[in-house]
């Protein structure tokens, strides 16, 4: 009888370590972890409806039996499967996030999130405050309107340039050149302008603040007290203001003009920076061979100044001109 129970004690321990054994190997092989970096192309904002393209991309091993699942909810499916996936935007303004994950049999899983919002620029629904007018010119190379206000001797466009011939979008967002228009070097800048228009002067821009002023001379070289304030937009994207908060910037958009922070880039178009609280914007009058001038406006001053930076560095928005036709 002692015997038997010996018997049944060994065979309980022997099964015990198998089980322990395979428990082993299985934690083994889930505690591989994926080598590289996810990663994917998902654009802050998007247009709604808009047919989108995702692809992922980053990891470097294992390079077999991975699996991408894309959670994608209140878009035209809410989930989908593959490295490069083909979907529309959801049809409702807001925000909304995209998740991937990538699974494979031995290995952990790796996932992110992306934030991203829907906005209709086409639409005072979604994008408002900017005052357009009646008058407007069609440019010959892309079809696109771009509406002009005459203030003292210029005509001025009363939007930032968005030709894509040239330039980026903010953090190349095409979304966001709708709304913001696009970035330039200054050398793509002096050509980006539809024929019969041209990168204002500093003359023209001395011009534009004479006028804001109330007909007092104003130089170019100076930080144009006051004259930020009344060329600023209180503009609105999905109702939030497009412009940082500030009381020292009144907003009052004289003429139109319709001032939007757009920001600016460095680095040959790689480095994007201060959207929502600056705005450039290019003068065609160079400083010297390596540089030019532009002027900028911060949320948080009422101001106008300029400021000289290199012609291929720095990337800023672009306001078109032409001679006023009662000149």
């Amino acid at each position: 009888m002692r015997d038997f129970k010996w018997f049944r004690l060994s065979a309980m321990l022997l099964f015990a370590a198998v089980a322990f054994s395979c428990n082993k190997d299985e934690e083994e092989d889930t505690g591989l972890y994926m080598s590289g970096s996810l990663t994917a192309n998902i654009p802050s904002h998007v247009i709604k409806g808009q047919e989108l393209t995702f692809t992922a991309s980053g990891i470097t091993n294992p390079t077999d039996s991975l699996t991408y699942k894309w959670v994608t909810e209140h878009f035209s499916v809410d989930s989908i499967f593959g490295i490069s996936v083909t979907l529309n935007a959801p049809d409702s303004l807001g925000d909304y996030t995209v998740s991937l994950y990538v699974k494979h049999p031995r290995y952990s899983n790796k996932y992110l999130t992306f934030p991203m919002t829907v906005i209709d620029p086409a639409s005072a629904e979604s994008f408002s405050g900017v005052v357009k007018g009646d008058k407007f010119i069609t440019d010959a190379r892309d079809g696109r309107k771009y509406y002009y206000s005459t203030i003292g001797n210029y005509d001025w466009m009363v939007e930032n340039l968005n030709w894509k011939g040239s330039g980026k979008p903010y953090k190349n967002v095409p979304a966001l050149g709708e709304v913001y228009g696009r970035l330039y070097s200054y050398n793509d800048a002096k050509t980006a302008c539809p024929e019969g228009w041209e990168l204002p002067s500093n003359d023209a821009w001395s011009n534009l603040a004479t006028v804001a002023n109330g007909g007092i001379p104003v130089l170019f070289d100076n930080i144009w007290t006051g004259i930020g304030s009344k060329l600023t937009v209180n503009a609105k994207l999905n109702s939030e203001g497009i412009w940082k908060y500030s009381p020292v910037n009144k907003q009052l958009n004289y003429f139109n003009w319709n001032a939007l922070p757009g920001g600016n880039v460095l680095g040959n178009y790689r480095s994007y920076i201060n959207m929502g609280q600056y705005g450039a914007w290019w003068s065609a009058t160079e400083k010297d061979s390596n540089n030019a001038y532009y002027r900028y406006i911060y949320f948080d001053s009422a101001d106008f100044p300029y400021n000289y930076t290199d012609k291929n560095n720095f990337g800023a928005s672009v306001r078109c001109v032409r001679t006023s036709a009662g000149i």
